[in-house]
């Protein structure tokens, strides 16, 4: 190979790096652009936004033509042109110049999306500028960027040389992909130091036990390095929405406020990415069945312009996104004859459930009470596929509403999915493995503490009864072997459900690697996962949700 051609390989190589880094970096500028439109349309005159939004349009434009995306760079050329002339005073902020940025910045990403997945099919972009053309017909000349006499420079653009940019980042950017083949490597470092410590704490060799806690400490240091490294503010997350909230309520001839709240919250970065859909899903039930029409609510003594909170804070180990509307809520009863209707209960089984349990209907697949089912959602429609992708996450969805007063959606998620904390415990000779974050409270209890009530055992705790089960009924292997004496009772609970879960033994908490059972094995109802445990041997983790189920049986 030639020194030409051996130059020629190594420019394809960087060219292809930029332009992975581009496709990556350009969803930060893109999300950017859709909070400076929002923010824009309540301040038309800020000329801060104006300029922000100038500049993500000028840095959008040469990055992409410098990596060869030219509807990118066709355009982010049109909108700093016209941000160009709102900048120099010769255009005004209108709807109709907010409407067309918000079209522009959806085909942007949508031209994005499409070279990241590497698709040949051609987007036709041509409606897009037209309209971009449009809003500049009445504005003589070409715009200069950056005037002199405003004191504003071009940004620095990280594919200009080193001469032109000479500020040095301390900061890299690093792919999800390859922290996440790290973190299963810290993982099964875990799962060998916890076998290394099971065998020194059996031999009682003074060296062996020192070796073995230097490893461990070093083991729990590079995982929470690591875990630092993966978090993430959820800021990037939410400045997502206040365009896709603005977007639904003008659709549906809504005013909505979005109000957030949490923005520092940290998260891991593979579980924000994940949490998007299940999010938007939320949302858009609440502007499009949620909030009420401006008449409506002011017929019902309210302001008409309706709002949703989307707050987030941390909570132990776990995160928790909370979306709240101060619409009509969500009415059980209506609920109740929606699932005699669709023949999904019988008038009794419905006339039965509380209103608790009437609501929780609207995550059964193809549940829903809508009257007429829009082009955005119905109150119920695909709720079914947020708790699926939640419950992906090891997290949980619960539902609180007041009939004329709105509806909150509260999500529980975990800090990161990588090791899972757990309470290992023993029934029937078998050693599980319960998620930690689902264990309330563990306790002994006497036999004679055990009640009936109903046909079912209960225990009493604080004065609140619990219905108790065996671990062993719940799997289907029979009762406990523990009938007299003192019996060791784990408490579980999600939401507002909760069970007491009786067992042989408490074995305490553990850090585990969650592996999935693989196809041969398929799934098995009541287990989420295995584990490796220090012994060596193979433990099933096993589904709260499922357990907690089991209470009706």
């Amino acid at each position: 190979m030639s020194e030409n051609d051996i130059e020629s390989d190594i420019d394809a190589k960087i060219i292809a790096q930029m332009f992975e880094d581009f496709l990556e970096e350009s969803q930060d500028f893109l999300d950017q652009l859709n909070l400076n439109l929002t923010q824009l349309e309540e301040k038309p005159e800020d000329e801060n936004i104006v300029n922000e939004i100038f500049r993500a349009a000028h840095t959008l434009k040469g990055t992409a033509s410098f990596v060869g995306i030219n509807d990118i760079r066709e355009i982010a050329h049109k909108m700093e042109d016209v941000f160009g002339a709102i900048r120099k005073g010769e255009l005004k902020v209108t709807a109709a110049i907010i409407d067309t940025m918000f079209e522009a910045t959806a085909m942007l990403t949508l031209v994005r999306d499409r070279a990241r997945t590497r698709e040949s099919s051609e987007i036709n972009i041509s409606p897009v500028l037209l309209t971009l053309t449009g809003l500049l017909e009445t504005t003589p000349g070409e715009p200069h960027p950056y005037p002199a006499d405003n004191g504003i420079s071009p940004p620095a653009n990280r594919f200009e040389s080193a001469e032109n940019s000479p500020a040095v980042s301390e900061t890299i950017r690093v792919s999800t992909a390859r922290l996440d083949s790290y973190m299963n490597l810290v993982g099964e470092m875990i799962t060998s130091v916890n076998r290394l410590s099971n065998i020194s704490s059996r031999l009682r060799d003074n060296d062996l036990t020192t070796i073995s806690s230097t490893i461990t400490r070093l083991t729990k240091q590079i995982h929470s390095g690591l875990m630092i490294v993966r978090m993430v503010r959820i800021e990037k997350l939410f400045n997502k929405f206040p365009g896709v909230v603005r977007n639904l309520a003008r659709g549906r001839d809504k005013k909505v406020e979005l109000v957030i709240s949490g923005k520092e919250t940290e998260l891991d970065k593979s579980v924000t990415e994940q949490i998007y859909d299940p999010l938007v899903h939320i949302l858009r039930n609440a502007v499009d069945h949620g909030i009420e029409n401006p008449e409506m609510r002011r017929g019902l003594g309210k302001p008409p312009e309706g709002e949703i909170q989307l707050r987030a804070r941390h909570e132990q180990n776990s995160v928790i996104i909370e979306i709240s509307d101060d619409g009509g809520g969500i009415d059980p009863e209506k609920l109740r004859q929606a699932a005699v209707e669709k023949w999904m209960l019988s008038p009794e089984a419905a006339s039965a459930l509380t209103d608790d349990q009437a609501i929780n209907l609207i995550f059964l697949p193809g549940f829903s009470s809508a009257e007429k089912v829009s082009d955005i959602s119905g109150r119920g429609v695909g709720m079914d596929v947020v708790r699926e992708n939640v419950r992906r996450l090891r997290g949980t969805v619960e539902v609180n509403t007041v009939l004329g007063r709105g509806t909150t959606f509260r999500i529980r998620l975990p800090l990161t999915l990588a090791v899972l904390q757990v309470l290992l415990v023993k029934a029937g000779g078998f050693v599980y493995a319960l998620p930690l974050h689902s264990v309330t409270e563990t306790l002994l209890i006497d036999s004679s503490d055990i009640s009936t009530l109903e046909k079912s055992d209960v225990i009493f705790i604080r004065g609140t009864a619990l219905q108790l089960k065996s671990m062993n009924s719940i799997l289907g292997r029979g009762n406990s072997s523990s009938s007299t004496g003192l019996i060791p009772v784990v408490v579980l609970g999600l939401a507002e459900k909760r069970i007491a879960v009786s067992v042989d033994e408490l074995l305490g908490k553990q850090d585990l690697v969650m592996k999935p059972l693989g196809e041969y094995l398929g799934a098995a109802k009541g287990v989420e996962g295995a584990a490796i445990l220090t012994d060596g041997s193979v433990t099933l983790i096993l589904d709260v949700e499922y357990v907690l189920e089991c209470r009706r049986g």
